[in-house]
């Protein structure tokens, strides 16, 4: 079965053929299926047993009638999943974890249980709802640096509406200067890279960097003034005292969403470790970490890997509240931020203006306070610690990262593992490779001669078959283009494409010339093939839709001189089409096998041939 090959399948660059799930033959018709489903569970759980369905939490439990059969975890904790979740699932396979987790029937229990026995008020008082709400929101502060592994004397928690809140936060307050650089990993979710327009408008430079070039850049006891000083000496020495006070942000995923790349946490903690270093180059860089997807499925200390931002939403990690968010941030670094809008409880005392002496506000002196504009949402922030008892309930972080890998690296393997008749693969496989990886599955459906199927329609296909995916380049362009292999002057005609809908709604793929994808070095032409090590994958051009085949070496390399050679033969430059977009599964703290066959066995069914 595709689930016993995933270490085959990992160091192999072409995974064996197994038997596809709907090639097994059975004397028995009607007990096929059911024969097949044991088989490839069992498979399954011999693989991966000691890190699914949480074993610690769901351990084996005697039923009372003692004539009854020990339950074991994988029992327990499906049938747990099956009670919180099937009366809104009713059947389905839900897969779209890295966009929103599901809440718990438990949790909204207790929610609605707490909101009619609780009377809460708005917090800017002292009347008993009010201290009510006031405590339930310091409560969750303290839950959430918890969670974090983050102590209070140095972080303070800011509440948001969401992620993109906190990040928007950031890029207007941070003091940016016409010295000053925004730096990002080109992985970054849209939400980070619309930072760089801000930082731009207030002079400073904006620059996209990869992974070579951060390793490079922190590993240069050397690095980083970005404007090196022109002119004269006297040019020179105010330049570099210009420079030496303004303040850079680097700015990256703990987890990128669109294949489930994983970034070193110690990147942010070399440069916050910097600042104990006199003069130190890296002394004036903050490090911005957004764990929106990281911290659904990863445990994330900040003691161990400290950062001068990171970024939540709460809905990633346990379904609702939505509408609530954090920025946790550390004091030393919010001290530097410069505030201009203020309103409601961030300031102490404030004067209409009705003379010059009247023209004043006061900020509150507490960090979180005077960042938080308005009423929080005090009933969303007195949830919250329903939702993080929801995530204790399976064993925390730790716990939880096992479980979901464990899912998402059977749905790889076995998804990686199907073949057309003619032995071509049926998807292709985005991501890394190696364990730096998130629960997230990325792929595109292949057909036998090689093309790529639209992902709009598999994304389509799917939910009509009960199943709940997301296709597009899930707004992440860095991480999906680069995967895909769009390169940069498609991405710009598209600009002006009056087809054009997002959020992976079409089109569903972009025509480029094949002196565009040669002249990209950032892209590669068989960029399907490199990404999982198949021999055998396709673009589609007016010279038919088996383009790359005889070029993609069975390691996934490209033979550029081999698909120069094609592509250009009789001197042309012919248009290829290139996918804008791709299908991503996605892994939670709730998923289950069950939902690793429903999707398995419906690119199987609709797709292979």
């Amino acid at each position: 079965p595709p689930e016993q090959q995933q270490q085959q399948a990992a160091s192999s660059s072409a995974p064996p053929e197994p038997a596809s799930p709907s090639s097994s033959s059975s004397e028995d018709d009607d007990d096929a299926p059911r024969d097949l489903s044991r088989s490839r569970r069992d498979a399954f759980l011999a693989t991966y047993g000691g890190d699914y369905a949480y074993p610690e939490s769901f351990c084996a439990e005697t039923s009372k009638n003692a004539s009854e059969e020990k339950t074991t975890s994988t029992t327990s904790f499906e049938a747990f999943v099956n009670r919180e979740l099937g009366p809104r699932l009713r059947g389905d396979a839900y897969l779209d974890w890295a966009a929103s987790a599901l809440y718990t029937d438990g949790q909204i229990d207790a929610i609605a249980s707490d909101l009619k026995t609780t009377l809460y008020g708005n917090p800017h008082s002292l009347s008993s709802s009010a201290t009510r709400s006031s405590e339930a929101v310091e409560a969750a502060r303290a839950e959430i640096l918890a969670f974090l592994g983050a102590s209070d004397d140095e972080y303070e928690v800011i509440f948001t509406r969401s992620c993109t809140d906190s990040l928007r936060l950031v890029a207007d307050t941070f003091p940016w200067a016409p010295t000053g650089e925004f730096r990002y990993l080109v992985q970054n979710h849209n939400s980070v890279l619309g930072i760089r327009d801000v930082a731009r408008s207030r002079g400073a430079a904006a620059r996209a960097v990869d992974v070579e070039d951060v390793e490079r850049w922190l590993s240069d006891e050397k690095t980083t003034r970005r404007f090196p000083p022109t002119g004269g000496e006297e040019d020179e020495d105010a330049a570099s005292e210009e420079e030496a006070s303004a303040l850079h942000l680097f700015a990256y995923p703990g987890e990128e969403n669109f294949a489930g790349a994983m970034f070193p946490l110690r990147w942010a903690a070399r440069i916050v470790a910097s600042r104990s270093k006199p003069r130190h180059p890296l002394a004036s860089w903050r490090v911005l970490v957004d764990a929106a997807k990281l911290a659904a499925s990863h445990p994330v200390n900040l003691t161990e890997t400290p950062a001068d931002f990171l970024t939540l939403s709460f809905y990633k990690l346990f379904g609702a509240p939505t509408g609530v968010g954090a920025l946790i941030v550390r004091k030393a670094t919010a001290d530097e931020l410069t505030k201009c809008y203020w309103g409601g409880g961030a300031v102490a005392l404030a004067g209409a203006g009705r003379d010059e002496t009247d023209d004043l506000r006061v900020l509150k002196a507490r960090v979180c306070e005077r960042f938080e504009d308005g009423t929080v949402s005090f009933l969303g922030i007195a949830a919250l610690r329903h939702g993080f008892a929801a995530l204790r309930r399976v064993g925390g972080p730790a716990a939880i990262e096992r479980h979901a890998d464990a899912v998402a690296d059977a749905l790889r393997s076995a998804l990686g593992a199907l073949r057309h008749a003619n032995g071509r693969p049926v998807v292709a496989l985005y991501g890394p490779r190696d364990s730096r990886r998130g629960p997230v599955v990325n792929f595109n459906v292949l057909g036998a001669d090689g093309a790529s199927v639209s992902h709009i329609d598999v994304m389509d296909a799917a939910s009509k078959a009960g199943i709940h995916v997301r296709a597009g380049a899930e707004c992440n362009p860095g991480a999906a283009y680069d995967a895909l292999g769009v390169p940069p002057t498609a991405v710009s005609r598209l600009a002006h494409d009056d087809d054009l809908l997002g959020c992976g709604m079409g089109p569903a793929f972009v025509t480029c010339k094949a002196s565009d994808l040669q002249s990209s070095p950032q892209h590669r032409l068989a960029a399907h093939a490199a990404n999982f090590g198949v021999s055998e994958v396709a673009f589609s051009s007016d010279r038919g839709t088996s383009v790359f085949c005889d070029a993609v070496a069975t390691d996934g390399a490209l033979d550029t001189d081999a698909a120069a050679s094609f592509l250009f033969a009789g001197d042309k430059d012919p248009e290829v089409q290139v996918p804008l977009g791709s299908v991503r599964a996605s892994v939670g703290y709730l998923s289950t096998f069950d939902d690793v066959l429903r999707l398995v066995d419906f690119v199987d069914a609709t797709y292979r041939v």
